[in-house]
């Protein structure tokens, strides 16, 4: 198999791959990504070092028929705009999850610690009610 028919399908199996996770994060089951996760690193880290060694050999590339290195682009620019939906995606979803997080975290505060106000007495009152920070007598 030829370095490029490697690329090719190397970037055919991130992109399946990619719509895999897409759907998992659409059905609302991004916790099966992790099932994903050893195939993801597998795979990049295969992609990296064809890229890689394309980097270090671009003569190779040069002599390759256009009809083979226009399939290449097609197939990379489809991964690529996967790859930015995906990533939009995931960062979506992040900001929810951690909007989640930070009003769980701060509800939990909320509860623990009450906020007090000052009782006419001049101690703190348990109190949930808004208390005037000065009372003006004229009134």
């Amino acid at each position: 198999m030829s370095r490029i028919d490697t690329i090719l399908e190397i970037t055919r199996r991130l992109t399946a791959l990619l719509e895999r996770e897409i759907g998992l994060i659409e059905a609302k089951t991004p916790s099966r990504l992790t099932e994903l996760e050893v195939e993801r690193s597998r795979l990049s880290l295969l992609y990296s070092r064809e890229m890689q060694a394309v980097a270090a050999s671009p003569v190779e590339f040069r002599t390759l028929p256009q009809d083979r290195l226009a399939l290449l682009r097609e197939e990379t620019k489809a991964f690529q705009g996967l790859l930015s939906s995906h990533q939009r995606l995931v960062s979506r979803m992040r900001r929810v999850t951690e909007g989640i997080v930070k009003t769980i975290a701060e509800e939990a505060s909320r509860q623990k610690n009450p906020r007090t106000g000052y009782a006419p007495t001049g101690r703190a009152s348990s109190a949930l009610a808004a208390t005037p920070l000065a009372i003006n007598s004229k009134f």
